[in-house]
Formats: C-alpha cells, sequence, structure tokens
C-alpha cells in the first residue's frame, strides 16, 4: 500500500500486495500479548476504520 506523494508519482508502479497470516490473530493471542505491558485505556473513536 502507498500514497502518492505528487500526483502521478506511482504511474509506472505496479505489483500485488500478500497480506500476511501473522496479522491475523485471535482476541485470546491479543490479550496474552497485551499482558506483557504495562495496562493502558483503550480508545476507540468514530473516525477509527475497524472498531
Amino acid at each position: 500500500m502507498a500514497l502518492e506523494l505528487y500526483s502521478g508519482s506511482l504511474k509506472q508502479v505496479s505489483g500485488k500486495f500478500f497480506a500476511s497470516g501473522s496479522f491475523e490473530v485471535t482476541e485470546e493471542e491479543l490479550e496474552n500479548f497485551e499482558k506483557k505491558f504495562p495496562h493502558k485505556t483503550k480508545h476507540v473513536t468514530d473516525t477509527q476504520l475497524f472498531h
């Protein structure tokens, strides 16, 4: 994924994006991972893509 810094800068660029399975985790895996860090309050806003 990319964002052009100026119009037409990606005109000659092509390819495919393959998402890694490492980005797919269960809620349980996420909770176990987060236990390694100090507690934090989660904030969800209407502007987030996924909430």
